[in-house]
Formats: structure tokens, C-alpha cells, sequence
């Protein structure tokens, strides 16, 4: 049986999906529940888990099981539930079907193995010092929307009637990615209106042009920012 003490989420909807019994536990009001369950889940991010096991420390048991899903921090979140020798586990999923997870001890990286395995997922451990990495590289992915949102609004100033088909926008794979002369850049860069928009576009095509060893797009971007074209 899980615990959860922030009550329905996606895990635990799909844990439920894989057999799992789900229960809600009120960590202010009923902290003592949790001894009626073999695992408790702490689905939140850094201070929600601090919170969670500020509430349960007194009432964790030896070989209880608990896991959160803060991607910023390791067990260590867990390390006052741990001195009751509870078994401590930390899973986050990165994207589609991969977790990244770490435990204090071998058996609690089976356990998550196992665990992973039940949700359909592909389970890669991984040490605490690659935890802030991840974290910006979620950060970066998150940002990308900002970037069609921008794409969907000069798409629909340029043609209103687009704007009736903005889930279609959202949910299209992302247009082909090609080098491009600097004259053609500079006219991309000229039919943005909005400044901080323009500078966004100029800055990303920097980032592709230094990835892609694209020295004239790169020194192009370089005299933008300049003002010198």
C-alpha cells in the first residue's frame, strides 16, 4: 500500500494503473497514518518534501519505504526518516518513460529498479552532482514553449485566421533546421517587430550557429547585438 502525502498525481494515478493500493495521508493533521502503509510517497518539489518529513519523522518505521520526486535534491532530503531505518529513495521523470533515481543504499536502488519497471519506464541512476545539470536542462526544455509561443504570435499578426488552429500549432513538430546566409537571417530578424523578441531570435540563432561551426551566421549574430547591421 502507498501513502501519498500530497494527495492524487500523475504517479500515482499511474501506480494505481500498475496495482498499487493509493491512500491520501493528511501529513498535518494525521501524521500516524503512515504506519499503515509500506511506502510513502513525497510527490513534490524541495521544500515540499522538507515539509512532508518535518510532519513524519516520528512516525517512520524500520523497512518502511519512502520515495520523493524533487529532481533537485537526493536522499539527503530524506536523511531524518532514515535514522529510523527506513528505506530512503528519491525518482524523477526526466521525460516520456525515463526516471532518474538515486537511493541511500543498494536495496533501495533495487526497490526503485522494480518500481520503474511496474510503471513501464526505463530506471537510469544517477550521482547527486549530476542533479543541478538536469535541473537547467529541464529549465531549457520548459523554455523552449516561450519560443513557440512567440512563433504563434508572429504567425497569427502575420495571418489571424491561424489563430483558430493554435493546438495544431502547438502539437506540429518543430519546423526543418537549416543553415542560413546572413542576408536571409538579417530579413528574419527584421520581420520581428517586438525588440525582445528580435534579441531572442538573434541570441538562439548564435547558440545554432556556434553548435553548427557556422562562422558567418555567428559573427552575423555577434554585429547584431553590436548594431553595426
Amino acid at each position: 500500500m502507498v501513502g501519498s502525502i500530497f494527495g492524487h498525481t500523475p504517479l500515482t494515478h499511474a501506480l494505481e494503473r500498475a496495482g498499487h493500493t493509493i491512500v491520501s495521508i493528511d501529513a498535518e493533521d494525521d501524521p500516524g497514518a503512515i504506519v499503515h502503509v509500506d511506502l510513502v510517497l513525497l510527490d513534490a518539489g524541495v521544500e515540499g518534501v522538507r515539509w512532508g518529513v518535518d510532519k513524519l519523522e516520528a512516525h517512520a518505521r524500520p523497512q518502511q519505504m519512502f520515495v520523493h520526486t524533487a529532481l533537485e535534491a537526493g536522499a539527503q532530503l530524506l536523511d531524518d526518516v532514515e535514522t529510523a531505518q527506513a528505506i530512503v529513495m528519491c525518482a524523477h521523470n526526466l521525460f516520456g518513460e525515463v526516471w532518474v533515481t538515486s537511493a541511500a543504499d543498494e536495496l533501495g536502488e533495487t526497490i526503485l529498479g522494480l518500481l520503474v519497471a511496474e510503471l513501464g519506464g526505463m530506471n537510469i541512476p544517477i550521482a547527486d552532482t549530476a542533479r543541478p545539470a538536469l535541473v537547467a536542462a529541464q529549465r531549457l526544455r520548459a523554455l523552449e514553449h516561450i519560443l513557440r509561443i512567440d512563433a504563434h504570435a508572429l504567425i497569427t499578426t502575420a495571418s489571424p485566421d491561424i489563430a483558430a488552429l493554435e493546438d495544431q500549432f502547438f502539437d506540429a513538430p518543430r519546423s526543418p533546421l537549416e543553415d542560413l546566409p546572413p542576408a536571409e537571417l538579417n530579413r528574419i530578424a527584421d520581420a520581428i517587430t517586438d525588440p525582445g523578441v528580435r534579441r531572442l531570435y538573434v541570441d538562439v540563432e548564435r547558440r545554432y550557429a556556434e553548435q553548427a561551426q557556422a562562422t558567418d551566421a555567428e559573427l552575423w549574430a555577434y554585429a547584431k547585438y553590436e548594431g553595426t547591421i
